[in-house]
C-alpha cells in the first residue's frame, strides 16, 4: 500500500477537482454502483469523499448550456448542471523549476456514479489514476500502487476540502480556503475561481488551485505546489451524457457487477 506522500499532489488535485466538477448528485437508489446494497451500519460515517462528491457536488454543463458568465462564486456553483457520466479529453503541462521546458501529456478522463473516476494518460507514457469510494490507485510502468481512503486522514481531508468547492456551502469552503472569484471587463464570459489553503496540512500539499472558465464550463485547471511547480490542465471536449457497459466499468473503473 503506497503512502500519501508518494503521490504527486498536483495530479491528484486536478483529478479531484474534475471529479467534483463533473459529479452528479446521486439518486436515492444508485444504478451504476454496487446496486441495491445498503451500506452496513457505521460505514456511512466513513464514506470516502469521492462518493460524497457524487452525492452532493454539482456538474459542469453540457455543450449548448447558457454562455452567460456567473456574477459570483455562489451563482457559479448554482449553475452547474446535473449529469450521470463523463468522458473528456484533456492536455496537461507540468512546469517544473528544474526543467527549462514543461512536461506535456494528454489523455482522457472518465466519471461514473457514485464516485468512480479514471484518468488515463495516453502519451507520452501510459498510466492510470483511479478513484473509487474506498481507494486511490495509480498504475504505470512500475506496477500498481494503492491508498486506502478509509485509513488515511490526510487523503480524506484533502479530497473533502476540494469537493467542498462544489457543495454550495460557502461557509464550509471558506473554513479551509481563501476564496476569490474574478472577472475582466474586457471579457464578457471568462471567469477565474481561486482557492488558497488557509493552513496545514492542505498548504503542505497545494499552494493554490485555480479554475478558469468561459460562461459556466471549466476550460482550464491550474494547480500550484508549495515549491513553485505548477500543473495546467486544458479541457478540450467533454461528453456529459456518457454511459458505460459492464465491460467498460470493469476495464475503466475496476467495478464488478454483484
Amino acid at each position: 500500500m503506497r503512502s500519501w506522500n508518494a503521490f504527486p499532489p498536483a495530479e491528484v488535485a486536478t483529478v479531484l477537482a474534475l471529479c467534483a466538477l463533473f459529479a452528479a448528485p446521486a439518486a436515492p437508489h444508485v444504478q451504476d454502483g454496487p446496486a441495491g446494497q445498503a451500506a452496513p451500519a457505521g460505514q456511512a460515517a466513513q464514506a470516502a469523499p469521492a462518493a460524497q462528491a457524487a452525492q452532493a457536488a454539482q456538474a459542469a454543463p453540457a455543450v449548448g448550456a447558457p454562455a452567460g458568465r456567473p456574477r459570483d462564486a455562489s451563482e457559479l456553483l448554482a449553475r452547474f448542471a446535473t449529469m450521470g457520466g463523463l468522458e473528456a479529453a484533456y492536455e496537461e503541462e507540468k512546469h517544473l523549476a528544474l526543467l527549462a521546458a514543461p512536461l506535456k501529456s494528454r489523455g482522457r478522463l472518465y466519471f461514473m456514479r457514485p464516485g468512480y473516476l479514471a484518468r488515463l494518460v495516453e502519451a507520452p507514457e501510459e498510466s492510470t489514476l483511479r478513484i473509487s469510494p474506498t481507494e486511490l490507485q495509480l498504475s504505470g510502468r512500475d506496477g500498481v500502487e494503492r491508498i486506502d481512503l478509509r485509513q488515511s486522514d490526510n487523503v480524506r481531508l484533502f479530497i473533502t476540502s476540494l469537493v467542498q468547492v462544489f457543495l454550495g456551502d460557502e461557509a464550509a469552503l471558506k473554513a479551509s480556503f481563501e476564496v476569490s472569484f474574478e472577472t475582466s471587463p474586457d471579457d464578457a464570459t471568462g471567469w477565474t475561481l481561486t482557492l488558497v489553503p488557509r493552513g496545514a496540512p492542505l498548504d503542505k500539499l497545494m499552494a493554490q488551485l485555480s479554475l478558469h472558465g468561459e460562461g459556466v464550463p471549466v476550460t482550464r485547471i491550474e494547480v500550484r505546489e508549495p515549491n513553485g511547480d505548477r500543473t495546467v490542465t486544458h479541457i478540450l471536449q467533454a461528453d456529459v451524457a456518457r454511459t458505460f457497459s459492464d465491460e467498460e466499468k470493469l476495464r475503466l473503473f475496476g467495478w464488478k457487477a454483484p
